[in-house]
């Protein structure tokens, strides 16, 4: 057997087989991280309106995420009087003005009810700098960031509302600091590995079996641990402050039982869930305003006296 490999036919077989494993290895490498480049982008989307549109006043604000790395900018939403200010995160694939959800109508209606209001894009998103998302990952910095410039402009009584990604990373940071007073997260997830594989499907169109090698490329070249992504193991960090969990029934991209998860994960009795029926992924402002403008002023209310 021995002597049959060292035969030049089987030489050669050996040697074109050698390189053909080396082929599928290196685009299998080379596919693994298009596909870890590409969960990490996302279209960047033009603001259409400002508060200005709708009758606010308002001015352009810019300030540093915690890490002095990026600049990010937004709108300050003012409410003389107020020593109360709501910082209000937008979610993936959007902007600060994101009419889907209805984030400058919400964020009138707390002008009006006597909150002053941050507005801002995420990193990588309408303005603000940089070019990757990482699912919360780094954008926690931009929500530290946000309590910071507040904190500078002499606001103590803090709350924040996020949507989707926003509610993650507004979870995430909140778990870092006890600057944040209160919280509402609208549609957040529980563990961002029990979405992850309908998620990649969705956006790369491939095999299940790619996802671990493109998970590893995004840490390998990006430092990104989306495994990592658990506001189920931060929430009980935030206690006694407290957090309102909103979540659409009829949601789609986040399952509702996220929410419950979340709510008993975090075992504080100051804690509020609201699931609205018949209501999709951060559509519940769209499909119940005026009730959703009502459980969270009075939940801001309590928490920001």
């Amino acid at each position: 057997m021995a002597s049959f490999l060292k035969t030049p036919v089987m030489k050669k077989w050996l040697k074109y087989g050698l390189i053909l494993l080396g082929i599928i290895i290196v685009a299998f490498v080379g596919v693994s991280g298009y596909m870890g480049y590409s969960m990490t982008r996302q279209e960047r989307k033009p603001l259409d309106k400002d508060p200005g549109d709708i009758g606010l006043a308002y001015e352009e604000v810019d300030f540093p995420d915690i890490d002095e790395e990026l600049i990010l900018r937004g709108w300050f939403l003012t409410n003389d009087g107020s020593d109360r200010v709501i910082v209000m995160v937008h979610g993936n694939e959007a902007n600060r003005d994101d009419p889907s959800i209805g984030t400058l109508d919400i964020a009138g209606a707390l002008v009006d009810h006597g909150y002053n209001v941050l507005m801002f894009d995420l990193r990588g998103c309408g303005e603000s700098e940089g070019d990757m998302v990482s699912g919360g990952y780094h954008e926690k910095k931009d929500i530290l960031g946000a309590v910071e410039h507040v904190r500078k402009r002499g606001f103590n009584n803090i709350g924040v509302i996020g949507f989707s990604l926003g509610a993650v990373s507004s979870l995430l940071a909140a778990a870092e600091t006890k600057d944040i007073d209160a919280v509402v997260a609208d549609s957040s997830y529980a563990d961002l590995n029990d979405i992850m594989g309908p998620e990649f499907s969705k956006r790369t169109k491939a095999p299940q079996i790619m996802l671990k090698p493109m998970l590893f490329m995004i840490r390998l070249m990006f430092g990104v641990d989306f495994s990592a992504i658990r506001p189920i193991d931060c929430v009980p960090e935030i206690t006694p402050r407290p957090i309102f969990f909103i979540h659409g029934q009829e949601d789609d991209t986040i399952p509702v039982e996220h929410a419950d998860r979340l709510y008993q994960a975090a075992e504080n009795p100051l804690n509020r869930i609201w699931v609205v029926p018949e209501t999709n992924h951060v559509r519940s402002y769209i499909t119940h305003p005026e009730e959703y403008i009502r459980r969270i002023t009075d939940f801001f209310d309590t928490a920001l006296r």
